[in-house]
């Protein structure tokens, strides 16, 4: 195959699916659940019969096999009457993982791999933008049901669409980073030449997701999204320091760094000023969410403790919502459809074993992309998926944007990225003759 086709097939088809998911309510009811699940599973089955040296990567047998014993077990206990899409969206997630990391691994420029998912967020948000200015209480020909006065895009939840976003802007920024390595000065002109030059698409979808972000008017997403940002520049400007002094070159990479995060500065204050007064609002209602979170939390952990090794079962949330409520919590408890807590939300779940499960299963996908790190190629796409999965996470303490499908595939995509570009690396090292 051209590579044009490969990149068209599978991973162009994977990016048409999940924009295809994000724009449609982040696939969050049964039936496009399962829709979108059964696309993505048949796309990674076309893939593995038809793809040449397409083998499953390690962590996929184990989740596999993780989900045949959880749905074993439930059928036993008879917990399978609302779980079944939830097993669906979840060995979706391994397809993706295997497309991405098959895509990754044969790729011999994973730029442009990148490129592709960085036109398909900057089209969403640019939709986004146009469709929250243009009619911001209908969604689809239908009414918002919430957050008509923030930009929520199709994921109906402006906590969700932040989430989403704070990614895009992520993304975005790697693929800026790496157009500033091509700077061969630090004069101003030739840093915006080199930004033209190699990174325009990165800067547009920079600004396009920034305002998004900005108008979503999520505290937690606006504080994790800046606080990301900055570990990024600064772990990058640190890596690149000390390539530059291996390679024996005198570059001030702390100069770049101060430069970017004083324009990033500016940036924040001007799309700030663009929100309004909506965000700030928000900040000002801090105090007043934080008690109706304590709220949440407690009683959710109450029920959990009720259970505490195997948890309720997959999709029994709303179950357990209407049996823990009372006179008192009803008012907070009555409007929930998660927990939002990514931990809780396991825990009430699956519980301890479940929860111990998916940890194992997160932390050695993690793994496999440090590992990445020890090569010296596409080390900034690496990073950035490590901030990446940080930002999802430490997003996911307050907010459920992981029990959306929509939003979720896109974390597993780039884990299956970063696989990807490891296996590739030490598949390239281990072709190298060894030193006589």
């Amino acid at each position: 195959m051209s590579g044009l086709v490969q990149l068209f097939y599978p991973f162009g088809l994977l990016l048409v699916l999940l924009a295809g998911a994000s724009l449609f309510f982040g696939a969050d009811t049964p039936m496009t659940s399962f829709l979108f699940s059964g696309a993505l599973l048949l796309l990674a089955g076309v893939k593995l019969v038809t793809g040449k040296s397409v083998a499953l990567p390690p962590p996929v047998p184990l989740v596999l096999s993780l989900l045949v014993v959880s749905f074993t077990f439930d059928a036993i206990s008879g917990r399978t009457v609302f779980a079944m899409n939830h097993y669906a969206i979840m060995a979706a997630a391994m397809a993706v993982y295997i497309l991405a990391e098959a895509q990754a691994r044969r790729t011999k420029d994973i730029g442009h791999l990148w490129q592709a998912m960085l036109v398909v967020h900057l089209l969403i948000s640019i939709w986004a933008f146009a469709d929250f200015t243009l009619n911001p209480d209908m969604i689809h020909g239908q009414p918002r049901p919430y957050h008509q006065d923030r930009l929520s895009a199709a994921f109906l939840s402006a906590n969700t669409a932040a989430t989403f976003f704070g990614i895009t802007l992520l993304v975005a920024t790697a693929s800026i980073l790496r157009a500033l390595r091509k700077v061969v000065s630090l004069s101003p002109v030739a840093l915006v030449e080199s930004l033209f030059r190699h990174g325009m698409l990165g800067v547009v979808t920079f600004l396009f997701a920034a305002v998004c972000l900005v108008l979503t008017a999520s505290r937690a997403g606006l504080t994790f999204t800046l606080l990301c940002l900055v570990l990024l520049f600064v772990w990058e400007t640190l890596a690149r320091r000390k390539s530059v002094a291996r390679d024996g070159q005198s570059f001030s990479l702390v100069r770049v760094a101060v430069i970017s995060l004083a324009g990033l500065g500016v940036a924040a204050i001007f799309f700030w000023n663009l929100s309004g007064d909506v965000a700030g609002a928000r900040y000002a209602d801090l105090d007043e969410d934080a008690n109706m979170r304590l709220v949440m939390f407690s009683a959710y952990w109450e029920a959990f403790l009720a259970k505490p090794l195997t948890g309720y079962g997959f999709g029994s949330f709303s179950a357990v919502n209407d049996m823990i409520m009372t006179s008192e919590n009803a008012h907070i408890l009555a409007t929930q459809g998660a927990a939002h807590n990514v931990v809780l939300q396991w825990l009430l779940q699956v519980g301890i074993v479940g929860f111990l499960a998916a940890l194992a299963v997160t932390g050695w996908m993690l793994l496999i992309v440090w590992q990445g790190l020890r090569q010296r190629r596409n080390t900034t796409h690496l990073r950035t998926i490590l901030i990446i999965t940080l930002f999802v996470l430490l997003h996911g303490q307050v907010d459920y944007a992981l029990e959306i499908p929509g939003l979720m595939w896109w974390w597993i995509l780039l884990l299956g990225l970063g696989a990807g570009i490891t296996g590739r690396a030490k598949k390239r090292k281990s072709r190298r003759p060894a030193n006589a």
